[in-house]
């Protein structure tokens, strides 16, 4: 007799394991020094392993004020982490500083089972970034602290400061080859063919909003 219910956890499995691993180059010509490949590294991180993260994690920018409101879970309140998320700020030029952590569950949503909280551990830091002034500046900033986030570089992203480039391993299902052109040319360089300007200040860093919400 066959074990339709085991059957049917093999396929599921299969299915949810898909992947269309490719490799792709991105030539940035301004690439040229540590801080320049750290912020570009930091970008395709960010686009690399930020979409398949097991931590929730978002955030708010003050543009005006150079303020970040960056949510995560309560390991925000450790000393630590928050120490390798200023060196982190500070290892691509800008210095921050911690003004406060708290914790900032959202309220539940309405649903048919009655109220559910999707995030209930949800904590926020906020920094003051004085020299975070444009949506570059913004973006760069997100990106280095991903790379706290994540806690080091992925094996998939080789950097040639030499050849200026970045190689790139990925899964195709997940995100593309555009992701991270875009990425890098919101951080201010440009990327194969996407240009620089997109890190220009009509560029707010996508999921974060210009105001406190």
């Amino acid at each position: 007799m066959v074990n339709v219910l085991g059957l049917l956890s093999v396929i599921t499995a299969v299915s949810c394991s898909r992947s269309d691993v490719r490799t792709t180059a991105i030539h940035v010509p301004a690439m040229a020094d540590a801080t320049t490949v750290r912020i570009v590294t930091n970008a395709v991180l960010n686009e690399l392993d930020g979409r398949t993260e097991m931590f929730q994690h978002g955030g708010d920018i003050e543009l005006s004020k150079g303020l970040v409101f960056y949510h995560e879970n309560e390991r925000l309140r450790l000393p630590a982490y928050q120490r390798q998320i200023l060196a982190c700020i500070r290892q691509v030029g800008y210095e921050g500083g911690v003004l406060d952590v708290r914790a900032s569950a959202l309220p539940p949503y309405p649903s048919s089972r009655g109220p559910l909280q999707f995030w209930p551990d949800r904590h926020t830091l906020v920094l003051s970034v004085p020299g975070m002034k444009t949506a570059r500046d913004a973006n760069v900033v997100l990106d280095a602290i991903a790379y706290a986030r994540i806690g080091g570089d992925d094996p998939r992203i080789v950097v040639d400061p030499a050849l200026r480039s970045v190689r790139v391993t990925y899964n195709a299902l997940v995100v593309a080859r555009k992701n991270f052109e875009h990425a890098v040319a919101c951080a201010g360089y440009d990327a194969n063919e996407v240009p620089a300007d997109l890190g220009g200040p009509d560029a707010m860093p996508r999921g974060w909003w210009q105001g406190v919400l």
